[in-house]
């Protein structure tokens, strides 16, 4: 009972972090965290995911979730991007293969109140950030 006091209290104290931190930014874009599974079987079958590690070499300070989507913030202009990728499936000898892809970094530009999405290709093996219509 503690540990879920402990979390939402953390919840709580973040997600109000960031509404600071956007009445200070009014002009940031919003970036999503896309999906890597195209579907609910593959989501079940071979879940996959993206670690934010660090935006401009900092601990993001703008990370939260909306719903069940993971959802960041960045002021307009030039970033960069640190993550990781993991993706797992069905072995056959063990239960579950997981691949870990090393940490990488990205340089994307963001316009002002723009949306994004921040997504792993996983047939092509790298990172896809664009513009969400």
């Amino acid at each position: 009972m503690a540990v879920i006091m402990c979390v939402l209290t953390m919840t709580k104290k973040r997600k109000k972090d960031v509404q600071e931190w956007l009445e200070q930014n009014p002009k940031a874009a919003k970036v999503y965290i896309g999906s890597t599974s195209s579907n609910l079987l593959s989501y079940i079958l071979t879940p996959s995911s993206i670690s934010l590690i660090a935006i401009d070499n900092e601990k993001s300070k703008t990370f939260t979730m909306e719903g069940t989507k993971q959802v960041f913030y960045l002021t307009p202009g030039k970033h960069t991007i640190t993550s990781s990728f993991q993706k797992s499936r069905p072995g056959i000898l063990s239960k579950r293969v997981i691949t870990e892809y090393e940490p990488t970094t990205q340089e994307v530009e963001v316009e002002a109140e723009k949306t994004y999405i921040y997504s792993f290709d996983k047939k092509n093996e790298q990172y896809t950030f664009t513009e969400k219509n």
